[in-house]
Formats: C-alpha cells, structure tokens, sequence
C-alpha cells in the first residue's frame, strides 16, 4: 500500500482509531514531506478530542504546533520501521521547528499509536 496513498490514510486511522487522547495531549502535527510521487505533501496529524486523525493535503488551518520537513523515501523508511528518527535529526534529513513539549505530553498516545501500526508498516510501499 503506498505510503500516504488514500488507503493508506485509511488503515492508519482505523489502526489508531480508538487510541485515547489525554486532555493535556492534544497537539497538530503537519509533516511537509518532499519528493513523492505527486510532488510536496501537507499530511497533517491531529490528536484532539480523545481521537487522533491523519490527512494528506488538509486545507489550511491554524499554524499547527509542530512541523516537521522530510523527504519522500525517508518518511516512508520511518513508516516501515527501518529508519530511527533520532538518526534522521542527527544528519539533517528531517528538520523539526515549534513546541515539541507537546509530543513529549503525548509521548505515550503516540507509543501506543505507533504499536498498532505494525501491520500497516509491514504493507508500506512507496
């Protein structure tokens, strides 16, 4: 399933559909992803409203509290579980700029998240 693709969307957010947002989680993510198959995408992530939600070239909105700038084959590297993101900071391939103390908040949503993805990871193609 090609990564970001609406299927793809599709299975992410019925992966992560009941994943409880505590109150003091709540965050917009928006990822700028450059170099995919239909150019640079906005594929925004909203954990709000004990729900989190992801969506690919969401109108404009509010400037979210995190950004992150990456390219194509790394974000779907990452998708799959082959790349580290620490790794991905250290030699500049991702840039992240805003408050990253939300994700911090949110640290455990997103853990949980990320653990029933697995399936989805395993079918990510680019």
């Amino acid at each position: 399933m090609r990564l970001y693709s609406p299927a793809w969307v599709e299975a992410f957010n019925e992966a992560v559909a009941d994943v409880a947002v505590p109150d003091d989680a709540s965050f917009r993510m928006v990822q700028i992803v450059h170099g995919s198959p239909e150019g640079t995408l906005r594929v925004e992530l909203e954990a709000s409203d004990s729900a989190v939600k992801l969506t690919v070239d969401p109108s404009p909105a509010p400037e979210p509290h995190v950004q992150v700038s990456i390219g194509y084959q790394d974000a779907a590297a990452l998708a799959r579980g082959e790349l580290d993101p620490g790794q991905l900071l250290k030699t500049g391939r991702v840039k992240v700029r805003g408050d990253l103390s939300v994700l911090v908040r949110g640290q455990a949503m997103l853990a949980e998240a990320a653990g029933r993805l697995e399936g989805l990871s395993e079918r990510t193609t680019t």
